[in-house]
């Protein structure tokens, strides 16, 4: 039987990564009355789009005015703000300075999202990775006796990690590769990418894994070390030739001090990049992890852009079963994919793992007949042993329980950190006062 995965945030629970609600109000509680207003005034003197493209105080207000909402509401959706402020820069019965000024904030709303969730991956394989590996150290029970197509919904490296660390052969697909410096002034240290170009993105790239047991790992809303170059034209990923997860936790950092940097101070970062090229000089990359309300379109025709789920139509029509771990179920382009596949295949059956209980997505219930729709009410690591002997292990159960407490410590340190003022959590105002 052919199988493939889907990982939704559950997925990575156990390793520390925060679930929506939690980082909703890591990122709200950075802003107050008082620090907003100085940020609305520091924001309005920029002149991100040039001389002849100002922003304007009165429509980043009202961007700032949404988020205050949302923390005033305790509305526990972060991508939900992130929407409605997209929605507004794509309104045109707004002028262009009122939208400019929406997508400079969504830009600036966007970066500290990145940095929080950057942090916690740092701080995540520090306190519980090593603590849990050993829970999932079964993870081959649930991939195929060949390749094995793993789509996440997840910007961590966790799954990477754990492949590397249990000699799981893994790849993104990449055809090439590409060298930066750290920075300019760190000229001798080297990062490596491994590179495709975005034409190349298909089922029938031959570096897809292809008869043979392993992982093709397509992360279809991006990554936290994912970025695209050339005009978005090439995809470049984290290089996962390493032989242990703590090395790829050293390029993780390396990618993170990725800058360039002129008269001795560090050119703002935001979803573009200012880096280094080879020879020394200024560079542009941009971060691909998606979020807020623009991930994909809302149509169903093949698009410039979306070839990662033009790769997930195409893959789904290949598989007998797709293990769903950890996901909500709240991206439609996602949902209806999976619909669209069982409508047309009925011997495709889906299995719902997630820890809380719940009812079968509205989307699937045409298709609960026959024995197609499976449900196990367990986290990620639970069924990965399970799956294989039948049983439930009441040592490994006692023992994730106990991650409830670490969590809440990385929540902590991650606040402190945001707090401390040890990351450059503002890309335009260095000195603003949160």
């Amino acid at each position: 039987m052919k199988t493939g995965l889907l990982l939704g945030a559950g997925f990575s629970y156990d390793f520390g990564m925060p679930i929506s609600r939690e980082l909703t109000e890591i990122f709200l509680n950075l802003f107050n009355t008082r620090n907003t207003r100085s940020l609305i005034i520091g924001i309005a003197n920029h002149q991100p789009f040039g001389v002849d493209r100002p922003i304007n105080k009165t429509a980043i207000t009202e961007a700032f005015d949404l988020l205050m909402a949302y923390k005033e509401k305790k509305i526990e959706n972060y991508e939900g703000l992130l929407s409605e402020i997209q929605a507004l820069g794509d309104d045109y019965a707004k002028n262009q300075s009122d939208r400019d000024s929406y997508h400079y904030v969504f830009g600036l709303f966007y970066e500290i999202i990145h940095k929080i969730l950057s942090i916690y991956q740092s701080e995540s394989y520090k306190t519980l990775y090593q603590k849990n590996i050993k829970w999932f150290s079964k993870l081959e029970n649930i991939l195929s006796t060949e390749e094995t197509w793993v789509f996440t919904l997840n910007h961590d490296i966790f799954l990477e990690c754990l492949a590397i660390d249990l000699g799981i052969p893994v790849t993104y697909g990449t055809t090439g590769s590409i060298e930066f410096p750290v920075s300019n002034l760190e000229m001798g240290e080297k990062i490596e990418f491994s590179t495709i170009d975005r034409d190349s993105y298909s089922i029938d790239n031959s570096s897809f894994l292809a008869g043979k047991k392993g992982i093709n790992l397509v992360k279809l809303h991006g990554g936290l070390t994912e970025h695209s170059y050339n005009n978005e034209g090439t995809i470049c990923n984290q290089n996962l030739k390493n032989i242990t997860s703590k090395a790829l936790m050293s390029d993780f950092h390396k990618i993170q001090r990725m800058a360039y940097y002129h008269q001795g101070r560090k050119v703002p970062d935001g979803k573009d990049r200012a880096i280094t090229n080879i020879h020394g000089e200024l560079d542009l990359i941009s971060k691909a992890m998606l979020t807020g309300g623009k991930k994909y379109s809302k149509t169903a025709n093949p698009k410039k852009g979306e070839e990662k789920l033009i790769l997930f139509d195409k893959i789904l029509d290949q598989l007998d079963e797709l293990t769903i771990i950890g996901y909500g179920f709240g991206d439609k382009h996602i949902n209806f994919r999976i619909a669209n596949s069982m409508a047309r295949r009925d011997n495709l059956s889906v299995r719902i793992i997630d820890p809380i209980f719940r009812n079968i997505p509205e989307f699937l219930e045409p298709f609960n007949y026959d024995n197609r729709i499976h449900r196990a009410s367990c986290g990620a690591a639970h069924w990965i042993d399970y799956s294989k002997s039948q049983k439930w292990d009441t040592e490994q159960i006692e023992a994730l329980k106990e991650n409830a407490l670490m969590r809440s410590e990385i929540k902590h340190k991650v606040e402190s950190i945001l707090r401390s003022g040890k990351v450059n959590r503002w890309s335009y105002q260095d000195s603003v006062d949160t």
